[in-house]
């Protein structure tokens, strides 16, 4: 998407809007549905998501400027956050393993990258949208063929105070670390094209990343309890952000990438663990995580636009690292909570 919109002509503060804004609209989405899905039940918000979703992805087929690029993305970030926590109180309530099922995500995110760099090179950017649109409207078909039990009915506050100072410790250690990883994330592609990878090794590393999350997520990470997981995870991130500062090459990234995703894997697998089992209002407490990545995603490109300037690609990244290896001390309340 960051080069897509540079072809386009955007400037890099024009980049980090459209991804602070779309970060916004999956903020509020996720919030409004995630509660909405604990008082009306998981069926009508997970296909109402999936089918919004597959025409927002599609809506980037007909971008040209600046304004439309920010009306799709705004609309895709809306959608998404309809359906993201109802799927996954769904699973926890259907007795699923959470962290297999969590895998899974991260192997579609593996391969739909992988597919991405494929698809840019032999045809255009725009077969990549129309390419995600086909697959979210598969999803939305396949969801149609899950059993649901008896809609939940949980009566929660409009405005879920008790829920939010609850898990108030994990929220503000994801909120940091995560805020300095969308530094980084805001001209990642931009950066590998700065070492050298073209489209389709930029496709590759990604999906490295996610591959790496799919098999540490289906092995090893639901078996680790909730705090230790959660901090080797940020301190494991903020290891590999900074090894991200003595890259020369592409080809060193690999392995890197491949800590980036056990890293993530056990922060965010150890977070929603604990949220399905330490609160009834699944659907709202795992909807404001999926807020709090959103919020993180608006504060990670402002301050990136705002950090780039003075040392490039390297100053978001040591920054990044520093917020990551602050935030354990943010998980020492939470640790004597649970």
């Amino acid at each position: 998407m960051t080069i897509f919109a540079r072809e386009l002509g955007l400037t890099d503060p024009e980049i980090g809007s459209i991804v602070a804004i779309y970060s916004i609209a999956l903020l509020i989405s996720s919030s409004v549905f995630g509660r909405a899905s604990d008082k009306f039940g998981r069926k009508l918000f997970l296909l109402a998501g999936l089918t919004f979703s597959s025409a927002a992805f599609f809506s980037q087929v007909f971008v040209f400027d600046y304004l439309s690029l920010l009306a799709a993305r705004t609309s895709i970030g809306f959608c998404m956050g309809i359906y993201s926590a109802s799927l996954v109180a769904y699973v926890h309530e259907g007795k699923k393993s959470l962290s297999k099922f969590i895998s899974f995500g991260s192997l579609g995110w593996g391969l739909g990258t992988m597919a991405a760099g494929l698809i840019a090179v032999n045809f255009t950017i725009i077969g990549v949208f129309v390419f995600s649109a086909f697959l979210c409207f598969v999803a939305m078909m396949t969801a149609l063929t899950m059993p649901f039990d008896k809609p939940v009915s949980i009566d929660v506050p409009k405005f879920p105070l008790e829920i939010i100072r609850k898990n108030l410790s994990l929220y503000l250690a994801v909120l940091i670390r995560h805020s300095g990883a969308h530094m980084i994330w805001t001209f990642w592609p931009l950066f590998l094209q700065s070492i050298g990878a073209d489209l389709f090794w930029i496709g590759v590393i990604q999906m490295m990343n996610s591959l790496a999350q799919f098999g540490f997520m289906y092995t090893l990470s639901g078996r680790i309890k909730y705090v230790p997981s959660i901090i080797l995870g940020l301190v494991l991130s903020g290891v590999t952000f900074f090894l991200f500062t003595l890259v020369t090459d592409f080809w060193q990234i690999l392995p890197m990438q491949i800590l980036l995703g056990v890293s993530w894997s056990l922060l965010y697998v150890g977070g929603l663990r604990y949220l399905m089992d330490k609160n009834i209002e699944r659907g709202t407490a795992s909807g404001l995580f999926d807020s709090v990545l959103g919020l993180s995603s608006v504060l990670g490109p402002l301050m990136a636009t705002f950090v780039i300037s003075f040392g490039g690609y390297a100053t978001t990244m040591i920054l990044a690292s520093g917020l990551a290896f602050a935030s354990p001390v943010i998980t020492r309340l939470w640790n004597q909570r649970t």
